[in-house]
């Protein structure tokens, strides 16, 4: 596709280097398949257990609806798929993300080849799969694969709807934003910046604004309506926590630094190369021969970027908030990149990237998280639960305990998930008067009314303990990232106390 342009600029007139040899989309589809493979072999070595938000959306699975209270429900969905087939282990769990994100690189390939030549296909689907925050991704189950497989998709029908306006196109945007939504409501963005492009760049209006645009948007939101009526019937749950606990503006929580904090972490999620010729492209105006496209894919990748940065100064941002710039900002990027008459930055991406995705396969592959130093929090969300669990399943046999009450969702989510195959019972403790504030004190609340027998409690303030009129009983091994010395006090009543004995 080549967008009306008042000017031209020629690439490089050299015909030795690597990034102007590139293979077909059959090949390229083999080597994704080869890294997808890769990745999954990594997953069933590696030792990792499952982190606390990936064993919460385990849990959701067990029980299907069209929401939950915190995400939109198609993770759930796909877990029970998985789990369904192979299991609940972390590897089988983990498993659909690898494939997911190469056949992102490879739809984004098919994106970018009919933009820019089969040269920036080939090597937009190479460099998306080794991106650093991919290659992270692809070990850990998120919301994030599934949304940005989907947005790829649509981001594809965005352009054969300006190339070729029709019916096709409508329906391909509408069922991919609507599976999209579905996975994270971030999607929302592509259709915002699509009506943006359009009043931007007048050239594109006619094809982008007609009736088949309606129809995405009725098919969209044909997709995401069972979750919007869930909203309405539970409260807007969803919605509460994203604006509330996410989004979050007030007064109090505006951070001098935090905006300038998501960008740097940018350069981690894109790499270096990718991200600065992002930067290069909005700034300094680095274009390609296509001044037109590249203008197009700046409005549908730099927005998001920008409103994220804003949104860390007002309050907070994650890094992979922007996860949804890179389709766009990726194609464009690798376009400048194998275009410069400079091999260094084509290289510097390869090698840095390349590499960072080989540590990140063999770490996952043989290194365990209970290994990782103090520091390493992030890591050691994803080790130690099923030691614990097998401490409190021995504490419950020593004191008769039935169920045990645990504050706070992550650690709700990592010691409900461990023991999902005991007959000890997990639940969220929920004071009297609070609203909840996650699933699990919405599903399984605990209050401390009614009969205390055969009750443990894990994780709650001494303002909590005391109020309940609670006891500690033991202390138990447990090498959990919410630790320092690899041991938690568990709490009961005299019931229970009696039984125990002294601590363990």
């Amino acid at each position: 596709m080549t967008l009306p342009t008042t000017a031209t600029i020629e690439a490089a007139s050299v015909t030795d280097r690597l990034q102007d040899r590139f293979l077909g989309l059959s090949s390229l589809a083999m080597i994704l398949a080869a890294i997808a493979a890769a990745r999954l072999i990594a997953l069933f070595l590696s030792p990792s257990e499952l982190g606390f938000d990936e064993a919460q959306y385990v849990l959701w699975a067990e029980h299907f609806d069209f929401g939950y209270f915190t995400k939109p429900p198609l993770i759930a969905w796909v877990i029970g798929a998985e789990t369904a087939i192979c299991g609940q282990s972390a590897a089988c769990v983990r498993s659909i993300v690898p494939l997911l994100n190469s056949g992102t690189a490879f739809v984004l390939a098919l994106l970018a080849a009919r933009l820019y030549g089969m040269r920036t296909g080939f090597w937009t689907g190479i460099f998306f799969a080794i991106m650093p925050g991919i290659a992270v991704s692809s070990f850990l189950i998120t919301t994030d694969p599934l949304m940005l497989f989907f947005w790829s998709l649509a981001l594809l029908a965005v352009f054969m709807q300006i190339d070729s306006p029709g019916v096709k196109p409508a329906l391909l945007f509408g069922l991919a934003a609507g599976l999209g939504l579905n996975a994270k409501y971030a999607m929302i963005y592509l259709p915002a910046m699509v009506a943006l492009a359009a009043a931007l760049m007048p050239e594109l209006r006619r094809n982008l604004l007609r009736r088949e645009s309606l129809l995405a948007l009725g098919l969209m939101l044909l997709l995401i309506a069972p979750n919007l009526v869930w909203n309405a019937l539970n409260g807007f749950a969803t919605f509460e926590h994203t604006a509330n606990d996410n989004i979050g503006w007030s007064l109090d929580r505006i951070n001098g630094k935090k905006g300038f904090e998501f960008l740097a972490a940018q350069f981690g999620i894109a790499g270096p190369v990718i991200f600065g010729a992002m930067l290069n492209a909005l700034f300094l105006g680095a274009r390609t021969e296509k001044p037109r496209t590249d203008m197009l894919l700046l409005v549908l990748s730099w927005p998001i970027l920008i409103v994220i940065t804003f949104q860390g100064f007002l309050a907070q941002a994650n890094a992979n908030w922007g996860a949804t710039a890179y389709p766009a900002g990726a194609i464009l990027a690798t376009a400048l990149v194998i275009r410069h008459r400079w091999s260094f930055f084509f290289w510097t991406n390869l090698i840095v990237c390349g590499a960072v995705s080989l540590i990140i396969l063999f770490g996952t592959a043989l290194f365990d998280p209970a290994d990782a130093p103090a520091a390493g929090k992030q890591l050691r969300q994803l080790a130690g639960w099923q030691r614990t669990a097998t401490s409190l399943q021995a504490l419950a046999q020593d004191t008769g305990a039935k169920r045990i009450v645990v504050k706070g969702r992550a650690l709700t989510a990592g010691i409900a998930y461990a023991l999902r195959d005991s007959d000890l019972k997990v639940l969220a403790y929920l004071p009297k008067g609070e609203g909840a504030s996650d699933q699990f004190q919405f599903d399984r609340p605990w209050n401390g009314e009614g009969a205390r027998d055969g009750t443990l409690l894990l994780g709650l303030g001494d303002d909590d303990l005391q109020r309940l009129g609670a006891s500690r009983l033991a202390t138990i091994d447990a090498p959990i990232y919410a630790t320092d010395d690899g041991t938690m006090s568990v709490y009961g009543f005299a019931d229970l106390t009696d039984q125990s004995g002294s601590n363990r």
